[in-house]
């Protein structure tokens, strides 16, 4: 059979896009290698909260790197907003888990966490050691009542953001109201689960937006299988029903400590924000810490970079040294890291479905109003006079209206503090 010369330039072709193709796609190894020192930085300067966490997340991986197209990553951003646990740490692990498969996602999470964990884990051991009533640095009492300012501005951002109808502003005060009178555990997932049926039956007919209509490409190089998925699902919902049997059987503080938090990070979606009410009752209630040691931390929080979930560290530290440390940082972060490794495979089966989209309004809508209900929560305890309310309101001025970083403010209203106990004011 005769090839004439333009046969043999053709396939010449094909084999050189080929091998161009295969050299353009780094070895695994290397692309670990990326995923690390990517990664290794951001968990310093990733300051301002979940939205500010998502944007470097944008600007990094979508602008500069391109591992992700702009359609994957609003993909994946709904995806981890329609989950519980973390938002932000849940995008880190699925950017690294689309780049290097679940071993870079764990990478990722790692290299993102662990500046705030270790700082917070640090400060749980000094707060439990050395630091008293009667040695308290008198700057905390400026620096409680901006985290409370903080806290109000997150309720403020996400509420604009989402609740837009009567139905989803009913479902906020809803889920504020029972924050603020029901003090028991079961009444967040409760009402939180109340929210989803609402919205899943009042928008049922709801047509689907033609945003989900997308022709982007399914993910499929995550390196995990819809067998293992399942398998990841079933270990997910295993651990949180044996973790509340076996406190109910065994009398072990270990085991009520990770119930607790294993189940505050099964059960919260929107973010750090979300889980303070729940963390209050858990925590305080049964005084494994003073109200003033939770307060304290979460100041601190609020002036570090990375999750808010780090707080876990600080509060495991306080009752329970390096030991409870591990258990909350563990039981808190986990249940979000199994679930998005287990969806990631099913996401392209329902993200089109629009009963996932109406029960996720109901859902995010409800988690706004704890939010809300943890500012008045929060104010109860922190702000105990005319100069603690000043600097709330001066906190949250300089933070939704004149852009001023978190962290400033933290400062700012430690030094204002100080000022204030010194006046006498």
């Amino acid at each position: 059979m005769a090839v004439n010369s333009e046969d043999i330039q053709q396939a010449n072709q094909v084999i050189d896009g080929g091998e161009q193709a295969q050299a353009s796609l780094p070895s695994y190894g290397h692309r670990l290698a990326e995923v690390f020192w990517a990664f290794l930085p951001l968990g310093w300067i990733a300051f301002g909260g979940p939205q500010a966490h998502i944007a470097l997340l944008h600007e990094r991986f979508v602008e500069r790197r391109r591992w992700l197209d702009e359609r994957r990553f609003v993909e994946l951003l709904g995806l981890g907003q329609g989950l519980p646990g973390p938002t932000s740490t849940q995008m880190v692990v699925a950017v690294g888990t689309v780049r290097a498969g679940p071993l870079g996602g764990m990478l990722a999470f790692l290299c993102f966490l662990y500046p705030a964990v270790t700082i917070m884990a640090l400060a749980g051991l000094g707060v439990s050691q050395f630091v008293t009533a009667a040695n308290r640095p008198v700057w905390l009492d400026g620096v409680q009542p901006a985290a409370v300012a903080l806290v109000a501005v997150a309720a403020w951002r996400l509420g604009r953001a989402v609740v837009n109808t009567r139905l989803t502003m009913g479902l906020l005060l809803l889920g504020a109201v029972v924050a603020v009178m029901v003090r028991e555990p079961w009444a967040f997932p409760a009402v939180l689960a109340a929210g989803g049926l609402v919205t899943g039956i009042a928008l049922r007919n709801r047509s689907v937006d033609d945003g989900d209509e997308t022709d982007s490409a399914p993910l499929r190089t995550l390196g995990i299988s819809p067998v293992v998925g399942a398998f990841l699902l079933l270990v997910f919902f295993g651990l949180l029903v044996g973790l509340i049997l076996a406190r109910l059987v065994f009398d072990l503080e270990f085991l009520r400590w990770a119930e607790s938090f294993y189940r505050m990070g099964s059960l919260i979606f929107g973010g750090g924000q979300v889980v303070l009410p729940m963390m209050l009752t858990e925590v305080v209630s049964p005084g494994w810490v003073t109200e003033q040691q939770f307060l304290d931390g979460f100041a601190l929080m609020l002036a570090l970079p990375g999750p808010m979930f780090a707080f876990s560290a600080y509060l495991g530290a306080v009752f329970g040294g390096i030991p409870g440390a591990l258990i909350a940082f563990a039981g808190l972060f986990l249940p979000g890291v199994l679930v998005i490794f287990a969806v990631l495979p099913f996401w392209e089966m329902v993200r089109r479905r629009p009963l996932v989209g109406t029960v996720l309004t109901g859902v995010n809508a409800t988690a706004i109003g704890l939010v809300v209900a943890a500012v008045f929560l929060l104010w109860e305890r922190a702000v105990q006079g005319q100069s603690d309310a000043a600097i709330a309101v001066l906190a949250f001025g300089a933070v939704a209206f004149f852009r001023v970083p978190a962290p400033l403010v933290i400062v700012g209203a430690g030094g204002l503090g100080w000022v204030f106990v010194v006046a006498g004011i």
